[in-house]
């Protein structure tokens, strides 16, 4: 970017990247907060003052946080293993869901959007790619969409689904934010990995930005070689023209 070999209209950051740096990175750019915080599993009531702060620190134009659980350890460790028996019950979770998102809306004054998982295993939490639970919770809430099409993608080979097959039963109308990233196999499994773009990630991308009529945002999600990095940005920017 201090090169003039890109530009970008946002920078996405959070907490996750060292509080130092997020505030340095909103002195100089455009934000886009994003929160790696749950909405399942807890209250977010003692969090309010905390996210507050943030956004008033950096002044994004929405913030986006996470439809899923929140990641304990034994949460990581039923993930991992699998475990068909869920820890928290779909209807639990879409109770506290649309009860977190209730709170956020009357706390802030700025619009919210839930992202998609990635889930490459069955467990008993597999209701949290599930369409129908994401329709109903945003259905509810009146909140945005983060659609993460790495995240779709993933969920969708899971389900044995194809990509378009699934993302055509999300509520595209509420996507303000699109994240993409390219997934790859891993252990037979297509996971979410942040490879570079592949051309299948592309077309998927084009496919999905016609059915999104509130769209404002695409994010390229990829921490690898900046020369990789460029020329992703240069094509996505191509595109989106």
């Amino acid at each position: 970017m201090a090169a003039g070999q890109v530009r970008v209209d946002f920078l996405k950051v959070g907490p996750w990247i060292g509080l130092d740096r997020m505030f340095d990175r909103a002195n100089h750019h455009p934000i886009l907060l994003h929160l790696h915080t749950a909405l399942i599993g807890h209250s977010i009531q003692c969090e309010l003052a905390s996210i507050k702060q943030l956004i008033d620190q950096t002044h994004p134009p929405f913030i986006s946080l996470h439809l899923d659980v929140s990641p304990s350890r034994i949460f990581r460790f039923w993930k991992k293993a699998g475990i068909p028996m869920p820890i928290v019950t779909r209807s639990r979770a879409t109770q506290q869901a649309i009860e977190n998102i209730q709170l956020l809306q009357a706390t802030l004054s700025i619009p919210i959007a839930i992202e998609n998982q990635a889930y490459h295993r069955h467990t008993g939490h597999d209701y949290l790619v599930d369409p129908l639970f994401i329709n109903e919770v945003i259905q509810q809430t009146g909140c945005h969409l983060l659609l993460d099409l790495g995240h779709a993608r993933v969920s969708a080979a899971m389900r044995r689904e194809s990509p378009t097959g699934y993302i055509c039963q999300l509520p595209l109308e509420h996507v303000i934010e699109l994240h993409v990233s390219g997934p790859g196999m891993y252990r037979g499994r297509l996971r979410d990995l942040h490879q570079p773009l592949a051309e299948a990630d592309y077309e998927l991308l084009r496919f999905t930005l016609e059915s999104c009529p509130n769209l404002q945002v695409v994010t390229l999600e990829y921490y690898g070689p900046a020369e990789s990095l460029v020329l992703q940005l240069q094509r996505l920017r191509e595109m989106l023209l």
